[in-house]
């Protein structure tokens, strides 16, 4: 196997306590608009916009060495937002916006695993600057970090309209996963701002 099974596991549940807030954040929210993001100018790269809204298929944070599969997920019947089972990929909450829209947030959560092998075990890594890549159907959009920063459980409920409402004049990408771990439980959630650059011009 190619984790410990009872880290795996804990790493599941202190991710459904994350989530299960993000729960109680986002149902009711108004959904974003389709349409194409407003393209800033890159550090090195020409960009153009994705020519519309397309369902994200791959994360990829060079970086930090992470390239996972992004699987749609959705609320359960018991309020929880999951990220998938398999702690190798991550998760788009399918009513969050997608990579190209013009308001809203694309959310994406993924595992932290304490044993290791979590894809988002690294995450707290990156800095302002850093790259991160979605690859759509339509292209691979570029992002750049902005933001990364952690909050306890209780500063994400206080902030939870701020960090995942999908009432947002100006698209960004969100990522999200745990940390604090105690031994027993993760106390804290790592919380990375990304702005959308567009596709790279002399991506073929």
């Amino acid at each position: 196997m190619r984790n410990d099974r009872a880290g795996d596991r804990l790493a599941g549940t202190s991710t459904r306590l994350l989530v299960l807030f993000l729960a109680m954040v986002i149902v009711g929210f108004v959904l974003p608009s389709p349409g194409t993001a407003n393209v800033p100018a890159g550090s090195g790269h020409d960009y153009r916009a994705l020519a519309a809204p397309a369902k994200p298929l791959r994360l990829i944070v060079p970086e930090i060495g992470l390239r996972a599969p992004i699987l749609p997920i959705e609320i359960a019947p018991d309020g929880v937002l999951s990220p998938p089972s398999d702690v190798h990929d991550v998760g788009w909450w399918q009513r969050s916006a997608k990579p190209g829209a013009t308001t809203g947030q694309t959310l994406i959560t993924g595992h932290t695993v304490h044993t290791g092998g979590g894809v988002m075990n690294r995450l707290g890594e990156l800095r302002p600057g850093s790259l991160i890549r979605i690859q759509t159907p339509r292209g691979t959009v570029d992002y750049e970090a902005t933001k990364v920063f952690v909050y306890t459980r209780a500063q994400v409920t206080a902030h939870k309209q701020q960090l995942f409402s999908q009432k947002r004049a100006h698209v960004r990408l969100v990522l999200v996963t745990c940390t604090g771990w105690t031994g027993r439980d993760y106390t804290s959630n790592i919380i990375v701002y990304a702005d959308p650059l567009g596709v790279r011009t002399d991506d073929r």
